[in-house]
């Protein structure tokens, strides 16, 4: 087993491993993405490497590290993103030597490029990625909620309201810079928007759109054309209710109840600035509706416990997925603070 930096040549191996490991508990969904290095080619000179069986040529997991400038303690340093971490589930169980030593390559890279510090996104019942970060240090230094939310109910009932809710297309990026700097520029891992051409790039094409009330604002981040979310599994009494549902919904508004292999479609939530509390209810119904006219079934937003308006979306959410926002200091720094900032860029 040796360890080399990814290749285009790779990408079909890559992808096929990423279907053998699907998300979720009782309802699992497999990711289906044309080009496995989507993530990667946001970042300038990104890490990108994979543990491979000498003699089969298998590739047994792969690494990916995201050079990036973000805030640490109000200082603006360069640290490490670590993303598409995984092992290819046909390997042996428990803690994999590969994943060791895929990331004692990656740290020694890192180290190699003067990067500060290593932080990403596990999720908590990643038993694997846990140990080797509990092994090499890190810190668990917040939590991040994904909690999704489907479309097919009201928000909110005060139509007059919702229809003050505006819809920015494209969004003047010199404002938008003063506006993040206000809300979002003291956080922790908050990070210089146009730091790489590649991320500006990303940002116009994959944003949906600003919806805005007063103060107030939200925006709707589209990568359904990259990623592909099919249904694995689910439980025996959602299959049993589809056929009642489908029927059902045809009179009254009910969630869309998938077959197996069918695509669901999601929006991700970002950038969520509340000036009054109530206020995320005519933003979460305007959003539905763009949802509902192009064919999306579900909302997520990436919220800690201590982010305004967290209780209200909270309550609305049908699936809430826990991650550990981990942090490895490869140098002497102090420790982040929570909450810290959630840049969408790095889905």
């Amino acid at each position: 087993m040796h360890i080399r930096a990814a290749t285009a040549d790779d990408n079909a191996k890559l992808i096929a491993i990423e279907q053998m490991t699907p998300q979720g508990d009782q309802i699992k969904l497999v990711s289906e993405r044309k080009d496995y290095f989507f993530r990667a080619k946001k970042y300038d000179e990104p890490i990108m490497l994979v543990a491979e069986d000498e003699t089969q040529g298998d590739i047994l997991g792969i690494m990916g590290v995201g050079p990036v400038t973000v805030r640490l303690r109000g200082e603006m340093m360069r640290g490490g993103f670590v993303f598409d971490w995984r092992s290819n589930p046909l390997t042996q169980k428990g803690l994999p030597r590969h994943m060791l030593r895929l990331w004692q390559a990656a740290q020694a890279e890192m180290a190699s490029r003067d990067l500060k510090f290593i932080f990403g996104y596990v999720k908590e019942d990643n038993e694997r990625s846990l140990g080797i970060l509990q092994k090499y240090g890190a810190k668990a230094v917040d939590t991040k909620e994904f909690l999704t939310m489907p479309v097919h109910a009201r928000f909110s009932k005060d139509r007059s309201e919702v229809n003050r809710v505006t819809l920015a297309r494209s969004v003047d990026s010199e404002s938008e810079r003063t506006v993040l700097q206000k809300n979002f520029g003291t956080l922790d891992f908050f990070a210089e928007p146009s730091q790489s051409s590649a991320l500006v790039q990303q940002r116009e094409q994959y944003t949906f759109g600003q919806f805005a009330y007063g103060k107030s604002s939200a925006k709707v981040w589209d990568t359904n054309a990259e990623y592909t979310q099919r249904v694995l599994n689910m439980p025996r009494l959602y299959k049993l209710a589809r056929p009642l549902v489908s029927v059902g919904s045809k009179v009254v508004s009910l969630p869309r109840i998938p077959r197996l292999g069918d695509e669901v479609k999601m929006w991700q939530l970002y950038d969520l600035i509340l000036d009054q509390p109530s206020h995320i209810f005519y933003l979460l119904e305007r959003v539905r509706l763009a949802a509902k006219e192009n064919n999306v079934d579900y909302l997520v937003a990436c919220m800690s416990p201590q982010d305004k308006g967290y209780e209200h979306v909270a309550k609305e959410a049908w699936v809430r997925l826990k991650y550990h926002v981990f942090f490895l200091p490869l140098t002497e720094l102090p420790l982040p603070q929570g909450p810290t900032y959630f840049d969408v860029t790095y889905l």
